[in-house]
């Protein structure tokens, strides 16, 4: 009788501990998709940070062309 009720409690505590594990592994399964997006917003945005970076030299470029050519015609016409 005691033998039948310490297995019983046994395979309840494995029924317990294998559903903490299938809990864990789902939770592990979500994060791995969380960082799989994470990692690609991040990809995105130093992408769309390199472009804004470049428009940015861009921008910086021409208006020191735009200063130079400024200072060269006020030079000429002094």
């Amino acid at each position: 009788m005691v033998c039948e009720h310490m297995n019983d409690l046994c395979k309840e505590q494995f029924r317990q501990i294998h559903n903490r594990l299938d809990d864990g592994d789902k939770i592990l399964n979500n994060h791995t998709a969380d960082i799989a997006t994470t990692k690609a917003n991040v990809n995105n945005l130093i992408k769309s940070m390199h472009g804004l970076t470049k428009a940015l030299w861009g921008v910086c470029g021409t208006m020191l062309a735009s200063l130079l050519s400024f200072l060269f015609w006020y030079i000429q016409h002094i």
